[in-house]
């Protein structure tokens, strides 16, 4: 938060601030800018780490690329298994899914979404409570 340079930043403690750091979220889109990078990042959090698997937004061999890094992921003994919420769903689905087809294999507003929701689903069931 700090890194945004917004006023009330030294208001801030410790918090959990979800799978992108806050200074990406505060840039403004640069102008006449086309696309992004050639890749993205699925994420996945554990009990004791946090774990990133870089995935293709194009080429020839994005799907087969992005549907490995999905497998990976449920592959892991800490995957909480596609039941555990829609952010451990996305990864099996996409895992499972043909290497035929794009369907299903995502793009950086999939993987973001997916990441975001198992990070905080995991959040919330760690706290006492929850």
């Amino acid at each position: 938060m700090r890194a945004t340079g917004r006023t009330y930043a030294p208001l801030v403690g410790y918090g959990d601030y979800g799978v992108q750091p806050p200074s990406v979220l505060a840039q403004a889109p640069t102008p006449g800018r086309k696309g992004g990078p050639p890749w993205g990042v699925l994420r996945y959090t554990t009990d004791s780490s946090y774990l990133l698997f870089k995935v293709l937004t194009r080429g020839s061999d994005r799907i087969a690329v992005n549907r490995s890094a999905a497998r990976r992921i449920i592959e892991l003994p800490e995957f909480r298994g596609a039941g555990a919420g829609q952010g451990e769903k996305w990864p099996s689905d996409c895992a499972h899914g043909p290497l035929s087809t794009s369907e299903g294999a995502g793009g950086p507003t999939e993987w973001l979404r997916a990441g975001n929701l198992q990070h905080v689903t995991y959040v919330v069931r760690s706290l006492p409570g929850g």
